[in-house]
């Protein structure tokens, strides 16, 4: 009689892997609200108590989808840096990678940022606190997009902007995009020209009157503002 196969014994970090992707795939089919821990751990093939020894709470697994999340903004916003040497150029693309993450992902994008989670008020502030230890990757990412601006205005290529408010505006714009392709793609006539148009708009709002960043109007020759 044939022996039955010895199943391998999960590392932690490949069990808390398996047990993120369940409570990924939970969450989108069913909402955050309606999965429970008892629901992840059935999915997984594991016991109830045998989750808890991987995550307290369904909070906490969250905070773990979102940081995998930012991490991959960070990288996108890495090789960005290297391969743009132009400042408003490379906002722009900085811009076009979030959008693009986003919509690449609809069912992360809604959980990090269309889904209230009370518990989640502290580990999800994009600003840290004065006296934060180390920073999440959510604050991480956010403090490139922030920087880059503080850059732009520091140099004088944008407007003399409160730095924080600007970063903020400009992560508004991106984030509105996103959320209208997700919820609304059927209502949009060509979802890249829109993503363009609206950077493209953003950023002409962002630069002083007299830049040379400025496009012009190719029928008028004005400087579009």
């Amino acid at each position: 009689m044939a022996k039955k196969p010895v199943r391998r014994r999960l590392s932690p970090e490949e069990r808390r892997g398996q047990i993120i992707a369940a409570a990924r795939k939970l969450f989108a089919e069913g909402g955050l609200e309606h999965v429970s821990m008892r629901n992840i751990a059935r999915e997984v093939g594991i016991t109830q108590a045998a989750i808890y020894q991987h995550f307290q709470d369904k909070n906490e697994i969250l905070f773990e989808i979102a940081e995998s999340y930012f991490g991959e903004l960070i990288e996108a916003h890495e090789r960005i840096t290297v391969r743009a040497k132009d400042p408003i150029e490379r906002m722009k693309l900085f811009m076009r990678a979030y959008v693009e993450n986003g919509l690449a992902r609809p069912d992360v994008y809604r959980l990090v940022f269309m889904t209230v989670v009370p518990g989640l008020a502290g580990k999800s502030a994009h600003l840290p606190a004065p006296d934060a230890g180390e920073l999440t990757k959510g604050q991480i990412s956010y403090g490139q997009l922030h920087d880059r601006m503080r850059d732009l205005i520091e140099a004088a290529l944008v407007r003399d902007l409160d730095p924080t408010l600007a970063a903020e505006a400009v992560w508004a714009a991106g984030h509105g995009i996103v959320t209208l392709l997700i919820t609304h793609r059927d209502m949009i006539t060509s979802p890249d020209q829109l993503i363009t148009t609206q950077i493209d708009i953003l950023m002409n709002g962002l630069l002083p009157d007299d830049s040379p960043s400025r496009r012009k109007d190719k029928k008028s020759g004005k400087r579009s503002r």
